[in-house]
């Protein structure tokens, strides 16, 4: 039996990104196998995949009733159940199957969903209460999070706490949490979390993805700035 496994091709090129399955590697996001290099059969082109993504994470993370999706406390609904909602109330996904959203899961390079059997969750992001403690839990020893200039005191002063989600969202490397900084101001400003302390004392930090981990709120006693000029510097590194 042949494990399929994900592969994220990272010769991305300037051509529109289709999703593609090979028999031999699984699921692949580009024109060829990264592995093999022979071209793949097609699953889902730029277009589809991105409406795909938006429909999916608005269902999980934030409206699963809209859709009529039965929701359990960890954020789990049945796949078949998303695919008919989709395939019902969007024009357009009539062709949905269930190895597409398994393809677009598995390639997806946020990690931000979760199949297990025939379940699906988001693992973060969410706006509406989900309880997510059943996630591993973080290992690492710090995390970062980014603010603007007027924010930075607040929340030295007082804490992180979540604002428009249900959980407080740290990222894993400092490199993340610039790029999720960007996203609101040129230069953003980023806290360093003190995860090794935290977790001595008892706080829980949940890994969500590669990329990202939650958890309920931080206490200003494990926070700390990161030096401006450091974050500066890896700008101008990835610029």
């Amino acid at each position: 039996m042949i494990v399929q496994k994900f592969i994220l091709n990272s010769m991305y090129t300037d051509a529109e990104i289709m999703l593609n399955e090979c028999e031999e590697h699984g699921y692949f996001r580009g024109e060829c196998c990264p592995v093999c290099e022979k071209k793949g059969k097609f699953l889902m082109n730029e277009r589809e995949m991105s409406s795909l993504s938006r429909i999916i994470a608005g269902a999980l993370r934030h409206f699963p009733d809209k859709l009529g999706l039965n929701m359990d406390g960890h954020g789990w609904v049945e796949i078949s159940s998303l695919i008919d909602a989709i395939g019902t109330s969007r024009s357009g996904f009539n062709w949905l199957r269930l190895h597409h959203i398994k393809a677009l899961v598995d390639t997806d390079p946020r990690g931000r969903y979760q199949i297990d059997g025939g379940m699906i969750r988001a693992k973060y992001g969410h706006s509406i209460d989900v309880e997510l403690d059943d996630l591993p839990e973080s290992d690492h020893d710090e995390f970062f999070y980014p603010v603007t200039e007027e924010e930075s005191d607040i929340v030295i002063e007082g804490g992180i706490h979540p604002v428009d989600r249900k959980w407080v969202h740290l990222s894993n490397s400092l490199t993340k949490a610039i790029e999720a900084g960007k996203v609101r101001t040129e230069l953003p400003m980023v806290l360093k979390v003190d995860g090794k302390h935290a977790r001595k004392d008892g706080v829980k930090i949940y890994q969500a993805s590669d990329d990202v981990s939650i958890t309920d709120a931080i206490d200003s006693k494990y926070i700390s700035k990161v030096d401006e000029e450091k974050i500066q510097q890896l700008i101008d590194e990835n610029h």
